[in-house]
């Protein structure tokens, strides 16, 4: 199963307490899955899922509702988005007109007066939605109908897919009314869709709209992300530091043999540079102020130590800033021999 197959199932097993929010749960859902059928010139519902549990939770949800009988079955899907996958069940929510169909259109808000007639309204109906709770259960009947989320591990990408355009500038609206939580709008093809793409906001909806252990598990993953992402900033940033000593150290390696070289008037034969014990750098860094001599021989000696641990290796011990003056003549000297050859 998919994590927002995981989503809907959680959501699914929620119970509203609340009759005022039955309603608002009931109305988001059949506003995205719900469609109108004209039989024997009255009007009756049926809406879709392909979702058992979804559809067994609103047949439960709406016979509690309105007292009555919701007929189910199954078959293909008129859902906005669906992209009708072979193998996979699509639930009918049958309500006929004997079994309230007129009465759950106009506490829902589907069907409204206008100048004494009715007409069937694209938008959320607002008074539904008044209250904190019933906005909480307006956007999980929503979600349980046409929202879905992408798996956190893979990306952070929320969705509801609408075919009205007033519908989804309302569920924004809606979303919006929240602290710190914001959605978009964007046109797929002939849909609307209304999408958060922010791990911090996706998380928060979740929480809205009850799936606990969802939200969870989100913010587990987000955790572990991060501290995965930061242990790999810092090994990358360790790995930087090591390549920067190394090159610094091969450059100082450098003037050290550019300085003895001037001084035994010789190269230095197989073997003699990576040996700090050979004829050449004893010969070649004599001459040397005792403080030089003593950093060169560390480098030598030490060819992969940072200027700290060369200065941390010195009795007593000296700062970075001191070993970097120290080099620095040390570069000096041997850009000086080498400006006397030339």
């Amino acid at each position: 199963m998919s994590f927002s197959s995981d989503v809907k199932g959680e959501l699914a097993r929620l119970s509203p307490a609340k009759k005022c929010c039955m309603l608002a749960e009931i109305a988001g859902f059949l506003r995205a899955s719900g469609s109108v059928r004209i039989t024997g010139g009255s009007f009756a519902i049926v809406a879709t899922t392909e979702s058992a549990a979804v559809a067994r939770h609103f047949k439960v949800l709406i016979e509690t509702y309105f007292r009555n009988k919701v007929d189910l079955a199954i078959g293909g899907s008129l859902r906005p988005g669906s992209q009708g996958k072979k193998g996979r069940n699509t639930y009918y929510i049958n309500i006929s007109p004997n079994e309230k169909s007129m009465q759950i259109l106009r506490e829902t808000g589907m069907v409204l007066i206008r100048e004494g007639d009715d007409y069937f309204s694209d938008g959320i109906y607002q008074p539904i939605v008044k209250s904190k709770c019933c906005k909480r259960s307006y956007l999980r009947g929503m979600f349980l109908s046409c929202g879905t989320m992408s798996d956190p591990r893979k990306g952070y990408h929320l969705e509801f897919v609408l075919d009205k355009e007033q519908t989804a500038t309302d569920l924004k609206r809606l979303i919006g009314s929240f602290d710190d939580l914001s959605a978009s709008v964007a046109k797929r093809g002939e849909n609307y869709i209304v999408y958060v793409k922010k791990a911090a906001y996706i998380s928060d909806m979740l929480g809205i709209i009850g799936a606990a252990s969802a939200m969870l598990e989100l913010e587990s993953i987000r955790v572990n992300k991060s501290m995965h992402g930061e242990i790999m900033r810092i090994l990358n940033c360790d790995n930087a530091n090591v390549d920067r000593t190394l090159s610094a150290a091969e450059e100082q390696k450098g003037w050290l043999a550019g300085i003895a070289a001037a001084e035994t008037g010789r190269m230095p034969e197989a073997g003699e540079l990576n040996d700090p014990a050979s004829d050449f750098w004893a010969e070649g860094l004599r001459t040397l102020p005792p403080q030089l001599k003593e950093v060169a021989y560390l480098r030598l000696y030490k060819p992969e130590a940072s200027l700290t641990e060369i200065g941390e290796a010195l009795s007593p011990p000296v700062g970075k800033a001191a070993i970097s003056k120290r080099f620095a003549k040390l570069r000096a000297l041997a850009e000086g021999e080498q400006n006397g050859k030339e």
